[in-house]
């Protein structure tokens, strides 16, 4: 063998062994993305949280970046310069995609829907492996939501199937659940095989397990921080601290990050896949 061809070998092994490791990094169907909530807030914090997640986008390219809900606070559902353009520039200057959950301070203005793109407040969408649906909390009882989510998840062939919201159905923050989204919908959930829902409303980091579905609240994302004020079963953290999430669906599981303002890991789990019950 010449020099020539054994380098031609060692740089084609090399180059094999990369796509192996890209593989196990990111395994078919995989989906990357971003989450943020209660961030709208022309604060400070809000402008750390964006700079934190622009940095992450930078290194690792996510498909979208998923809000919670209150997106923007002054004046109520109105992007601004100071609520958006100014403190999301790094982000926008990168040209992400939004996928926007509607939050109770969005609905005075139409923001969400003309900057954002959320034309509705309940919709669903698939990426890879997974099937996502955005509910709206601000409605809980609607009989219409309830059926196009039943609809939706009874339908769905994706192996994963998560949920975003507002306004949180297990939550150990200021706020109280929403009782009536726990009557409406988690009966959906565990008999589809929802594995994790995405809330904000309390501007905390939380994780909460119960019924076999994984709840992480996601709401530090600019606007003041709320303590930790009430017994959950199934809290597994709590904490007031200004973050966003940076999430990896699979059909192998979910893994979750929640990241701080300096790119520290406050918490960082991987979410079982449930399947629909038989």
């Amino acid at each position: 063998m010449t020099r020539t061809t054994a380098l031609a070998s060692i740089a084609l092994a090399a180059s094999a062994l990369a796509g192996a490791s890209l593989a196990t990094a990111q395994p078919a169907g995989s989906t990357h993305f971003l989450v943020l909530g209660d961030w709208g807030a022309a604060s400070t914090q809000q402008g750390d949280v964006a700079k934190a997640m622009c940095a992450s986008n930078q290194a690792n390219p996510a498909k979208f970046v998923m809000t919670v809900g209150d997106n923007f606070y002054s004046p109520d559902g109105t992007a601004n310069d100071g609520d958006y353009n100014r403190p999301m520039a790094c982000l926008l200057a990168q040209g992400v995609t939004w996928r926007a959950t509607w939050g109770n301070h969005d609905l005075g203005g139409n923001s969400t829907s003309t900057v954002l793109g959320s034309k509705k407040k309940y919709f669903t969408y698939t990426d890879g492996s997974t099937r996502f649906i955005a509910l709206n909390g601000n409605d809980p009882n609607s009989s219409a939501q309830r059926r196009f989510l039943e609809r939706t998840l009874k339908a769905a062939k994706e192996p994963v199937k998560i949920i975003s919201v507002h306004q949180p159905l297990y939550t150990a923050g200021m706020h109280s659940p929403s009782y009536e989204e726990r009557t409406q919908w988690v009966p959906l959930f565990r008999k589809y095989g929802v594995s994790l829902v995405l809330q904000g409303h309390n501007h905390d980091y939380e994780r909460i397990t119960t019924g076999g579905i994984t709840y992480i609240t996601t709401g530090g994302g600019g606007a003041g921080l709320y303590p930790c004020v009430r017994s959950q079963p199934g809290l597994v953290m709590c904490k007031p601290v200004n973050e966003f999430l940076e999430v990896d669906s699979s059909p192998s599981g979910i893994a979750v990050r929640a990241v701080g303002v300096k790119g520290d890991t406050i918490d960082q789990v991987t979410v079982p896949v449930r399947s629909a019950a038989a």
